[in-house]
């Protein structure tokens, strides 16, 4: 189904940008670049089930990789991926290392003030990870005097975190392996993460940790989306038009079944 939806829409996506590239139009420097050259290059952080380098392949994989990739049949153009941090992405575009961040970063006003966001091409709420033998099991435990929440820093959990609990320390981590091991270890009462991501590590080890899942008027939900310099917005336009016509054709739905994901990941809140 994938690959069909991919090769009926790939001769008139790159009929689009043959089109753009001959005509001479107004695109910016960037963009200009990235079609005369077809090269895309784009920053990613690491994130199980969507972008996750496989040390027996030495390839990238998951829900966003396969979704880069689709992209590349469809436009003809190469895209070279750059691992780094979730708290290294925005300086790093800023810097020029990559034209856009394709790693489902959260769109949010503060983050705006930073870099420019695209059409949301999924959706996760906020959630706690403990031990499984922890007491805690709602947010009422959680917000406490003496709880410690790791966060990996610059995410939206983060930002979430410090503005939602009021009583409960928030300690940032340069990683989501270090946050999870602070919990593991009883240093942190919890790990506040994606839905997701947070239910397939509870999945992974059940007997070590528990995934516990607030209220809808205490959670948080956030867009998956991509982001540019404000200088390219003309590359924000290519890349939308990109998302919303695989939306509509049901693309980020297939995705998610592919990877066992939650369907709500492509439509939100409901």
């Amino acid at each position: 189904m994938l690959r069909t939806i991919a090769n009926a829409l790939a001769s008139a996506a790159v009929a689009a940008v043959v089109a753009l590239s001959a005509s001479g139009a107004s695109a910016g420097p960037t963009l200009d670049r990235i079609i005369s050259e077809k090269k895309l290059v784009v920053g990613v952080a690491p994130w199980n089930k969507f972008v996750l380098l496989n040390p027996k392949t030495s390839q990238y994989e998951g829900l966003i990789v396969d979704d880069i990739r689709n992209l590349e049949a469809m436009t003809g153009i190469k895209v070279e991926l750059v691992n780094t941090t979730w708290s290294g992405l925005v300086a790093g575009l800023q810097a020029g290392k990559w034209d856009v961040i394709m790693s489902g970063l959260g769109a949010t006003p503060e983050r705006a003030t930073a870099v420019a966001f695209g059409e949301a091409f999924g959706y996760l709420s906020s959630t706690a990870m403990v031990r499984a033998d922890s007491p805690v099991r709602t947010f009422a435990d959680l917000d406490k005097e003496g709880s410690v929440l790791s966060v990996v820093s610059g995410t939206a959990a983060q930002q979430y975190a410090q503005r939602t609990f009021k009583k409960a320390k928030v300690t940032p981590l340069s990683d989501t392996g270090a946050a999870v091991l602070e919990v593991m270890q009883g240093r942190s009462t919890a790990y506040i993460g994606d839905s997701v991501s947070n239910e397939l590590r509870a999945q992974e080890r059940p007997t070590e940790l528990r995934n516990i899942k607030f209220a809808s008027d205490q959670t948080e939900w956030t867009s998956m989306n991509h982001a540019v310099r404000y200088a390219d917005l003309d590359l924000l336009v290519f890349l939308d038009t990109y998302v919303r016509s695989m939306k509509l054709r049901g693309w980020y739905r297939n995705l998610a079944e592919k990877w066992n994901l939650p369907p709500e990941l492509a439509v939100g809140p409901r």
